[in-house]
């Protein structure tokens, strides 16, 4: 009887010690991958400037309401293709808008020109995000040989 108890607690602890180990490393998984992440944006931080003869402008859209029209010029067919993110505050909350996964191909062209709708559509139906006053604009441009620079700047409207 009383080897039964000692086997029996024994395993007890050994189920209570493999646990913890377990809830252990499922726990700190999750902040090792967050500091992948910041790390990425911290690479993406540290990109060169983009070259001083490209010019980048960004106007509020004389046709469309809640548009913004996004230009750059000065590419001289250099730059493959530009991912663009934008991020502005509408009634108190941080919004944004970028490229996704596909930017804009650019390729041998010396400047480009995109309109940006600030708010959000489904299927057509479409809700301006109001209040807008200020973007900031950051620029991801990558040459032909998949160099890449950034560019960023704050826009009043």
């Amino acid at each position: 009887m009383k080897n039964k108890k000692v086997l029996l607690f024994g395993i007890l602890g050994l189920l209570l010690v493999v646990t913890g180990v377990v809830v252990y490393a499922v726990i700190t998984k999750p902040a090792a991958k967050t500091m992948s992440t910041d790390d990425a944006s911290q690479q993406q931080d540290s990109l060169p400037p983009v070259d001083s003869s490209i010019v980048v402008d960004l106007v509020k859209s004389k046709l469309k309401a809640n548009t913004v029209l996004m230009t750059a010029k000065g590419l001289d067919g250099k730059i493959a293709s530009v991912a663009y993110e934008l991020s502005y505050e509408s009634q108190g909350l941080i919004k944004g808008v970028n490229s996704g996964s596909k930017p804009i191909d650019t390729t041998g062209k010396d400047s480009f020109e995109r309109e940006v709708y600030l708010g959000t559509c489904s299927k057509n139906d479409c809700k301006p995000d109001i209040g807008v006053s200020k973007v900031s604009v950051v620029l991801e441009f990558v040459d032909s040989s998949g160099k890449k620079s950034q560019f960023s700047k704050d826009y009043d409207l």
